[in-house]
C-alpha cells in the first residue's frame, strides 16, 4: 500500500508521538509498503531547530526508506497553551500552502493516516483526504477536549465544546478510527461514534537492554513532558515525604513543559537535597538515566477525564525493566500496571497514597521485589506490546479503510 501519514512530530524528535510514527513507518516499509510522512521540522521539546537542519518552506528527506516532507511552521518552546496554539496554527497555514495542487507530495496514495495527538496535523490530514477523495484513518493519541476539562476548563465552555465538535468531526470523516486505550473507545462510543469503526491499538516499545543495581533506599526518576496534565509538582511532595524518612535518596526529573517552572521554584525555594532537575534530551542520551533509578514516576491529574489515558512513559520504562510508580486516577493506566505486576499504583487520597508508598518503601526485601518487578515488566512487554505487534494491528485498520472505500 501507499500510505500518506500526517503527524506533527517525527524522528529525531524525543516525544511519544514521534517514536510511534517513526517505528511504525519503518516496520511498514520493511514489509514492502510505501510510506510518505508529512510533518514539521524537528524542534520538540526545546523549541529550537535540531542541529543539522535548516528550515525551508518545504523539504524532503529519506530516513530508512521512509519519504518525509517537512513543512515550515513557527518554532518556539512548548511552555503555554497560547504558544501551542500559535505553533499548531502555523503548521496548518503553512501546510495548506505546501499541499496545493502542484505540491510534490502528490495524491497517489491508497490511504491517509492522521494522528491526533495535536488536532492541527489531524485537521490538515483530514482536509487533504476529503479534498482528494482518499480513504482515511484517524488515530487519537489523546482526546483533547477531555484533557481540557481535566485541567480546569468547564465542560460547557465554548472552547471545550468547539474542540469536542472538531474531534468528533474527524470521526465522522474517517473510514476507520484508532484509539490508544479502551477508555478512549468508550468515550467516543458514548458520543455516538459507532464502536465497530473503532479499534484499540495501544502504545508499545521494544525491549532495550538496561543494567540495574537495585537499592533498598529508592531512587526515582521522572522522564518526559512536565505539562499541566501530569501534575509533576505533586510528585515532588510524594517523594519528598519518603526522603524525609530516609526511604528515598533521590528524585531526578528530566523534561520540559508548562509546569517545569513550578518544579524549578520548588528546587530553589527550599532545601530539597534529594531533588535534581535536568532539561529534556534525546532518547540515546536518556538511556543511562533509566539504569540509575529504581522506579520511574508516571503521573496524571486525578481527574476522571484522564481515567482512559495510558501515558507512553509506562511502556518506555517497562521496556527497560524499570518498575513504575503511578500516581493518578484509577482507570486504564492503573489497570495495566496491576496486570503487569511491575509497579505500584496510587489512586487514593494523599494520606492513603503515602501510607501505601511508605509501606512499599519500607519492605525488608525491597531490592528483591524491584528485581522481580523488573522481570515482570520485560516479560509483559515482550508478550503484549512490541512495536511490531502494534504496527501489525494498525495496518489492519489501514487495510480495512481501503477495502471499505472500494
Amino acid at each position: 500500500m501507499k500510505i500518506l501519514y500526517f503527524t506533527q512530530f517525527y524522528k529525531p524528535e524525543n516525544i511519544a508521538a514521534a517514536f510511534r510514527a517513526s517505528d511504525h513507518s519503518q516496520i511498514w516499509t520493511s514489509l514492502g509498503h510505501e510510506i510518505t510522512v508529512f510533518t514539521g521540522w524537528p524542534n520538540y521539546p526545546t523549541g529550537r531547530l535540531y542541529d543539522g537542519y535548516e528550515m525551508t518552506k518545504l523539504a524532503v528527506e529519506n530516513i530508512g526508506g521512509v519519504r518525509i516532507f517537512r513543512s515550515a511552521s513557527k518554532i518556539q518552546p512548548n511552555t503555554s497553551f497560547k504558544k501551542r496554539i500559535e505553533a499548531g496554527a502555523s503548521f496548518i497555514i503553512n501546510g495548506l500552502k505546501n499541499l496545493k495542487h502542484d505540491s510534490p507530495v502528490g495524491t497517489d496514495y491508497d490511504v491517509v493516516l492522521v494522528t491526533c495527538g495535536t488536532v492541527f496535523s489531524a485537521w490538515l490530514g483530514v482536509h487533504y483526504a476529503k479534498q482528494h477523495g482518499l480513504p482515511l484513518v484517524v488515530e487519537f493519541r489523546d482526546l483533547t477536549y477531555k484533557q481540557m476539562i481535566a485541567t480546569g476548563s468547564p465542560a460547557t465552555s465554548f472552547k471545550v465544546r468547539a474542540m469536542k465538535a472538531l474531534e468528533l468531526s474527524f470521526c465522522k470523516s474517517a473510514d476507520r478510527i484508532v484509539v490508544l486505550t479502551k477508555g478512549f473507545r468508550d468515550d467516543l462510543a458514548a458520543e455516538g461514534v459507532e464502536p465497530l469503526r473503532i479499534t484499540v491499538v495501544p502504545n508499545g516499545a521494544d525491549l532495550v537492554p538496561c543494567n540495574h543495581a537495585w537499592n533498598n533506599c529508592l531512587r526515582f526518576g521522572y522522564f518526559g513532558t512536565m505539562g499541566l496534565s501530569q501534575d509533576v509538582p505533586v510528585t515532588v511532595k510524594y517523594i519528598g515525604s519518603l526522603a524525609k524518612k530516609g526511604l528515598a535518596s533521590s528524585y531526578l526529573l528530566i523534561g520540559e513543559g508548562a509546569a517545569r517552572s513550578e518544579v524549578e521554584s520548588e528546587l530553589t525555594s527550599s532545601s530539597q537535597g534529594f531533588l535534581r532537575l535536568m532539561h529534556g534530551m534525546p532518547m540515546n542520551e536518556l538511556e543511562r538515566y533509566y539504569a540509575d533509578v529504581d522506579m520511574t514516576v508516571v503521573s496524571l491529574q486525578k481527574s476522571d477525564s484522564f481515567a482512559g489515558t495510558i501515558p507512553s512513559k509506562i511502556f518506555q520504562s517497562f521496556a527497560r525493566g524499570v518498575p513504575v510508580l503511578y500516581i493518578g486516577p484509577d482507570g486504564d493506566a492503573s489497570n495495566l500496571i496491576r496486570e503487569s505486576g511491575a509497579g505500584i499504583v496510587l489512586c487514593g487520597t494523599i494520606d492513603e497514597d503515602l501510607e501505601t508508598l511508605e509501606c512499599f518503601a519500607s519492605r525488608s526485601d525491597l531490592a528483591e521485589e524491584l528485581s522481580r518487578m523488573s522481570t515482570s515488566a520485560i516479560n509483559f512487554m515482550e508478550q503484549n506490546y512490541t512495536r511490531k505487534r502494534m504496527a501489525d494491528q494498525m495496518l489492519l485498520s489501514l487495510v480495512g479503510a481501503v477495502k471499505n472505500a472500494n
